[in-house]
């Protein structure tokens, strides 16, 4: 006797919903939540996603990680539920998050391939970067922070600004808010040109920076040496170099494969024929 296809179908879906409850943690499942399994190589990616001391209790550990995981699951699974994995949004900042993983695994996997700098190299990464090294320094800050406007030309004015004084009185003129605080600055986390630049202004003229998310006009009230071992020096310069080193490849790896990929443009968005690709200016 023929079953209808409609029939059939419903039996093989109610046949998977069956086998997904009676599925139990044993094996590889460290738990079952819903009939969805948390594998013992989940868990493990937490445990090392987590730096956890190796003084720790590693047993202790491992079970608030998977008390972790198991809330991440549910929550997972009731968004599923409201059509949350359906929306184009969703989708969206999903495809990115994987790509992003994928670059950020494989630069880690041709990074262990990588051949070491030689001890000059390592040398002339630390003369030509002396505010990372034997003139690195931790700058005490005066600043005025400022929500970045939708029109950055608004903040044309503060050119003519030459104190934080000026620049409150501007930024008041212009009915801008802002608010007045401090900070820190090691010399190490600035690019050597815009050091340069800073160090070259006089003492009592801002300089404009941004962090997370704002706008900080900055003036240097104090300077703080930071003194390192020849031996700590020489280790930040090595890490520094693969960095830098890795940024030099992505760049090259991304114009080999842009010259060898076939890319089509809907009228109105193909870039200017003198704009850089994403991947060379994230590097400058």
């Amino acid at each position: 006797m023929m079953l209808k296809r409609g029939a059939l179908l419903a039996m093989v879906g109610l046949s998977l919903a069956t086998a997904a409850c009676d599925r139990k943690a044993t094996g590889q499942s460290v738990a079952v939540v819903n009939g969805e399994e948390i594998s013992a190589g989940e868990l493990n990616t937490e445990l090392q996603l987590a730096n956890v001391p190796p003084g720790a209790d590693q047993k202790l550990a491992r079970q608030q990680l998977l008390q972790g995981l198991i809330d991440r699951r549910l929550l997972a699974q009731e968004a599923r539920k409201n059509g949350v994995d359906k929306s184009p949004d969703f989708i969206g900042r999903q495809r990115r998050m994987t790509e992003e993983l994928l670059i950020a695994m494989n630069a880690e996997r041709q990074a262990g391939s990588q051949k070491l700098p030689d001890p000059a190299a390592v040398d002339a990464f630390i003369a030509q970067n002396p505010y990372s090294f034997g003139q690195r320094q931790i700058l005490a800050l005066q600043q005025i922070a400022i929500e970045p406007p939708s029109d950055p030309k608004a903040l044309a004015p503060l050119a003519d600004a030459h104190s934080l004084d000026a620049v409150a009185a501007t930024l008041t003129r212009l009915k801008i808010p802002f608010t007045r605080t401090s900070g820190r600055l090691d010399t190490a986390s600035v690019p050597p040109e815009a050091l340069k630049r800073i160090f070259s202004l006089p003492p009592t003229e801002p300089f404009v920076l941004p962090a997370n998310g704002k706008l900080y006009a900055n003036v240097i009230t104090a300077r703080e040496p930071v003194s390192m071992s020849q031996d700590d020096m020489r280790k930040a310069a090595l890490a520094g170099l693969r960095q830098q080193n890795a940024r030099s490849g992505l760049t090259n790896e991304v114009k080999q494969l842009r010259s060898k990929a076939k890319i089509e443009y809907q009228p109105g968005y193909a870039p200017a024929a003198n704009a850089t690709p994403a991947a060379a200016a994230a590097t400058k």
